[in-house]
């Protein structure tokens, strides 16, 4: 009896000091000094002269803040550990904890028919209804983000219109829109405000006190300018516009995202109290479908939960290691290097004694301007000769003269005023890096052999289409190999080959089940002048 009894004693004392399995309960802080302190020389040596801030904590307080760069870059205003950063789609997991509250209270069904709570969303679909689980997990089938509708309750009305191609729970798909939808749906339940319920649910509860349910004018004077790396590689300042839905309209500071993963880390239990129930948090940190669980990467087995933010050139980076008990927070009024990002997570992971994830590559540099130099025969009987003129300067041969051309990102160039009106260029690379083959509208054209002629109604579509307003997008459409293909104009991501699904509609090729849609139409001297991409409309300009 005495044996039992103390060995229930020592079980006991395990439990409560933490001493469980050797990996989820460890102090971690006594480990991490060398480490700390390796993350600040890289944060202090990081090349980039925007700002960013690196917040280390474990589950009782903050280890280290260490900030590098300039809040404003002209006016070399550094960044300090009180800068308030748009934290991005980080933002989505407070969402999903404010509704899994909603749910711990019997007021939120998250399998339920999401027009329970919101009566005016009606989508046309031959499947299943959406729910609320399936729109937290990013598998309801809508499109990514409605950027002439984004934070705008107009949203609802448009993605009515919208036919999901798939069931919920079919597929994942990243859907910033699904995250404003559950905005509306916590405001149907609690009868508020969807920033007002983040505020008092979450923010409030976990003593961010200075952190913003909302992007608005208030704000504008104490944020940080923001930067964003253009296509053709060089700096330039991110417009600024207000922010309030779901998906991604909180502004944070170094401290107040560490409470925040505190609570991730303590698996929603915080000093004052459990902010959802463990029932509830076990909900939010399983995955459903493509490692991503209620509005957060679940990875590692579960171990790490993470999530990266992006919005008007500011980006974060959420990192919480619930088995060694360590979380990383990363906020920058520009791009963070994914190199940098990935170095500091693993020297903290070795450190707290697990085995370090790999490392993101970088990206490839760009390539100099005669790797682009050569002759192309294209498939209705023409040419293209490209020369390098000096080491940065690329030029078209015509006749006897050079057309100098302009590089807009890494592997396109362009001609603005010329008699043929905008021409621009998009090149392609085999496994080895040399240029293949070229296109131009939907002329391909290649070293080895003429390419095919695509078909001729897609004259009409091939070109440069814009949206109004800060945040775009603008697509740029051409043809390879018998294939419309489509580039965003402002990034270097690859293009996203296109299968026709009728006169002027096309899907992506890949994957099949993608809900992106694309329409053509308003032809208007032999050409399309509108481009609709899932319900955001763009018009044609004349740029390259």
């Amino acid at each position: 009896m005495y044996r039992l009894t103390l060995l229930r004693l020592i079980a006991f004392v395990w439990l409560t000091l933490g001493f469980a399995p050797a990996r989820a309960e460890a102090p971690v802080h006594t480990r991490l000094d060398v480490a700390l302190d390796q993350v600040r020389a890289m944060v202090a040596a990081s090349p980039d002269a925007w700002g960013l801030s690196v917040t280390v904590t474990d589950r009782e307080k903050t280890l280290m803040i260490a900030t590098h760069g300039y809040a404003d870059i002209d006016r070399r205003m550094p960044v300090t550990a009180e800068t308030r950063f748009a934290i991005g789609s980080i933002s989505k997991s407070f969402a999903a904890i404010a509704l899994m509250q909603m749910a711990d209270e019997g007021q939120f069904d998250p399998d339920a028919p999401i027009e329970r709570y919101l009566p005016d969303f009606h989508p046309r679909s031959a499947f299943p209804p959406i729910t609320g689980r399936s729109l937290l997990t990013h598998s309801s089938g809508l499109p990514n983000y409605l950027t002439d509708v984004a934070s705008m309750r107009y949203l609802v009305a448009a993605l009515d219109k919208i036919e999901p191609g798939y069931a919920p729970g079919d597929h994942f798909w990243y859907s910033n829109s699904g995250y404003q939808l559950l905005g509306y749906v916590a405001e149907h339940i609690d009868g508020l405000p969807y920033p007002l319920i983040l505020q008092r649910r979450v923010l409030d509860r976990l003593g961010m006190t200075a952190t913003s349910p909302q992007i608005d004018q208030r704000l504008r004077a104490a944020m940080p300018k923001s930067y964003v790396r253009a296509a053709d590689g060089s700096r330039q300042e991110a417009p600024w516009f207000p922010y309030l839905a779901a998906d991604g309209g909180i502004v944070s500071t170094a401290a107040d995202m560490s409470r925040y993963a505190r609570m991730l880390l303590a698996r929603g239990a915080t000093p004052n109290g459990r902010l959802i129930s463990a029932a509830a948090f076990d909900r939010f940190a399983t995955p459903v479908l493509a490692d991503y669980g209620y509005g957060i990467e679940v990875l590692d087995h579960g171990w790490v939960l993470a999530h990266s933010g992006s919005i008007a050139g500011f980006q974060a980076y959420l990192n919480a290691d619930l088995g060694h008990g360590f979380a990383v927070i990363f906020l920058a009024n520009g791009p963070i290097d994914k190199m940098l990002r990935d170095r500091i997570i693993a020297r903290l992971t070795k450190a707290a004694g697990g085995e370090p994830r790999e490392a993101a590559k970088s990206p490839p540099p760009f390539a100099e301007p005669a790797s682009f130099a050569g002759k192309f025969a294209c498939g209705d009987g023409g040419g293209l000769t490209f020369e390098a003129v000096g080491p940065d300067d690329l030029a078209l041969r015509q006749g006897g003269a050079l057309l100098p051309l302009t590089r807009l990102a890494r592997n396109i160039w362009a001609a603005y005023l010329t008699p043929r009106g905008p021409r621009a260029f998009v090149f392609f690379r085999d496994g080895s890096g040399t240029v293949t083959d070229v296109s131009e509208g939907v002329a391909n054209c290649a070293k080895a052999a003429p390419a095919q002629p695509a078909p001729k109604a897609w004259r009409a579509l091939a070109g440069r289409y814009m949206a109004h307003g800060e945040e775009g997008p603008g697509l740029r459409i051409f043809a390879r190999h018998r294939q419309l293909m489509m580039a965003y104009a402002d990034s270097n991501a690859p293009p996203i080959p296109l299968i026709e699904d009728g006169p002027g509609h096309f899907r992506f090729a890949e994957p099949d089940w993608a809900p992106e849609r694309l329409v053509f139409d308003t032809v208007i001297g032999g050409r399309a002048q509108r481009l609709t991409l899932s319900g955001v409309p763009l018009y044609r300009i004349d740029l390259p």
